[in-house]
């Protein structure tokens, strides 16, 4: 012991200089966590957002986003995940397979059908994890999306198929020729000059 020093100055003075490095340390911790729960409220949201429009740059960063954030931690090289954390992991397993299964043409109504319910399970697990109530009824089907979206969707989906088809042979360009003579029998402003 230091000449003139009780156990209890000693004890005093290491409170003094250990007190501000926790407090830093403890505020690193918590800002940590934050930072996690919003980074992972962010996926949550783009993909809430985006549940209509699956095929979204958006919406497919986020999904890739999952593995990252819902990883759990390492802990002396032994990864931890939560129970909620591995449900979520596990829904998004499930569901990325699914997205990732060949069908038949005949297949493609139950592909889909699994992807719907797949991805409705993993929105709800996240929802669970974040803390939100909802329920995956209410995923499924407070859901808007214009019809316009969708027939814009198919529109370009059927635009890009031909126009690669063009592109690899297998499908001609159609080439109308207009002659005066029929654009002026066509033409009904034409009959009355």
């Amino acid at each position: 012991m230091i000449e003139g020093m009780e156990i209890k100055d000693l004890v005093m003075i290491g409170a003094v200089i250990l007190g501000p490095v926790l407090a830093v340390q403890s505020q690193k911790i918590i800002e940590s966590a934050r930072d996690k729960k919003n980074r992972r409220l962010k996926i949550f949201q783009t993909l809430m957002a985006t549940r209509a429009s699956r095929v979204s740059i958006d919406h497919v960063a986020a999904l890739n986003m999952i593995d990252i954030e819902f990883y759990g931690r390492r802990i002396f090289g032994v990864r931890i995940q939560t129970r909620k954390e591995k449900a979520v992991t596990n829904a998004w397993k499930n569901y990325n397979n699914q997205l990732n299964t060949q069908y038949t043409p005949e297949q493609f109504v139950v592909w889909v059908d699994g992807c719907f319910n797949l991805f409705a399970k993993l929105l709800y697990e996240m929802s669970k994890t974040l803390g939100y109530d909802f329920d995956e009824v209410q995923i499924k089907r407070d859901c808007y999306m214009p019809i316009a979206h969708g027939d814009l969707e198919q529109d370009q989906l059927r635009l890009r198929k031909m126009l690669l088809e063009v592109l690899a042979g297998s499908r001609g360009v159609p080439i109308t020729q207009f002659s005066e003579e029929s654009s002026a029998t066509e033409s009904p402003s034409s009959e009355h000059s």
